[in-house]
């Protein structure tokens, strides 16, 4: 593995070993390993939507406090370094070669070379890196679930759970009673839990869970609280309170997920870890999460969301709702394995035109699929197979007084980044 495009494509070649929940297998390479996961204190964060965000400010804060800092997210928009980042720093291209280098013959030493997964072992480089840098917290993201998922062998002070909705049905289960008890698999013994599920059948299986763990649980509406606009809201804690926060992220639904964060970010004070009140307005103020509800220009308004279920969904529209713009252009690009119609049922009805284009990738819905479901809501819907082709349309179509979103998949967000922020650069889009 020469160079770090080389590392990439043995990464994605690792893909053909499919999903394949379980923790035998991260077990085996981080013992071999010596348990790297163990070097850090650590956020552990699950859920069905918001999970980035929640981590995103939670490691703001984390930072501004004054500790090294690592971040695990996926996926990545534009380039896989994303995924890993120390104090806002991703991993570099050298960084990244060598952690691929060590899993790949721990990997093989643990005798799992042959069937080890991509997030495995993306997973296992990430807590290597942080090991390496010393990192003091990590904020760590749950790729699929959280029971079997391979970011489960951390042990966190405390954990999250963001909220639960249908998704990854095929892996997960099909009723949320089922869904929240996999994501309530993050749990650990004697290990606080903060969550903003509010479904009662979530609640009970989440408190069952942790009822039998001996663990705290912190109820988003119940225990602790978030009034107000991103520009400046309030949050009343499990026993604390501030006012006049502002939030670095855009979307009235940031507000909830900051709370998760401060929720969160309370039981660590409450444990002796020292993070003052400045240092959470500030990381909350300077968090930053591309891709999600991003306002890329303001004339036209260009938004960047990768909403991909019917509950991100729902949040979008509820938050373009907001914008007052004259036009709504939507472009989306939904894999396969989504709930299409789902996902279509909340934006298309909002929307004035549709674009709708294919992200590369096998998953992706063939543009006569999307624009066939697309038009069952009796908006105007055009086809354009390549994502940043749609983007350039949707902006030749769009009025300064218009508002372009690009949503429906991470991968359509991500491809339209890439292109957008060239053309708003070269173009007079005033930001």
């Amino acid at each position: 593995m020469p160079s770090g495009k080389g590392i990439i494509d043995y990464l994605y070649g690792l893909e053909r070993h499919g999903i394949k929940p379980g923790l035998e297998r991260i077990r085996a390479l981080l013992s071999v390993l010596g348990n790297p996961q163990g070097s850090f204190r650590s956020i552990h964060v699950a859920g069905t939507n918001g999970k980035g965000s929640v981590c995103s400010m939670a490691a703001s804060v984390l930072i501004d406090a004054g500790f090294r800092t690592g971040l695990y997210t996926s996926p990545h928009l534009v380039k896989f370094n994303e995924r890993i980042s120390v104090s806002g720093k991703t991993i570099s291209e050298k960084e990244l070669i060598e952690a691929a280098r060590e899993v790949k013959a721990a990997s093989k030493k643990a005798g799992v070379s042959g069937t080890i997964t991509f997030f495995e072992f993306t997973t296992a480089m990430a807590f290597l890196h942080f090991r390496k840098k010393k990192v003091e917290f990590a904020v760590v993201e749950t790729g699929m679930g959280g029971r079997l998922d391979a970011t489960n062998l951390a042990a966190p002070m405390v954990s999250v759970i963001t909220n639960i909705a249908l998704d990854h049905t095929a892996w997960l289960g099909s009723a949320i009673k089922e869904i929240a008890g996999e994501k309530a698999g993050i749990i650990k013994p004697g290990v606080p839990v903060i969550t903003g599920a509010a479904q009662r059948t979530a609640l009970s299986v989440i408190k069952a869970t942790a009822k039998k763990a001996s663990s705290a649980v912190y109820v988003m509406g119940q225990d602790f609280h978030a009034e107000g606009e991103c520009a400046s809201f309030s949050y009343s804690g499990l026993s604390s309170g501030l006012t006049g926060l502002k939030l670095g992220l855009n979307g009235g639904h940031q507000v909830g997920n900051a709370a998760l964060a401060l929720a969160a970010i309370e039981v660590l004070r409450a444990k002796g870890v020292h993070i003052t009140a400045q240092a959470i307005r500030k990381g909350l103020k300077e968090a930053c999460w591309p891709g999600r509800f991003e306002i890329l220009s303001r004339r036209p308004l260009v938004v960047l969301d990768g909403a991909h279920n019917p509950n991100g969904a729902a949040s979008l529209k509820n938050a373009l709702s907001s914008l007052k713009k004259k036009r709504l252009i939507l472009v989306i690009g939904i894999m396969s394995d989504k709930d299409m119609d789902g996902i279509l049922k909340e934006l298309v009805p909002a929307s004035d035109l549709v674009i709708a284009t294919k992200p590369k990738g096998e998953r992706s819905a063939t543009l006569p699929v999307l624009m066939q479901a697309a038009s069952r809501y009796g908006k105007p819907v055009a086809g354009v197979e390549a994502v940043k082709d749609a983007c350039k349309k949707a902006l030749s179509l769009a009025s300064p007084t218009d508002c372009v979103c690009v949503s429906g998949s991470l991968f359509t967000v991500g491809e339209a980044r890439e292109y957008l922020l060239r053309a708003l650069a070269e173009d007079s889009f005033t930001l």
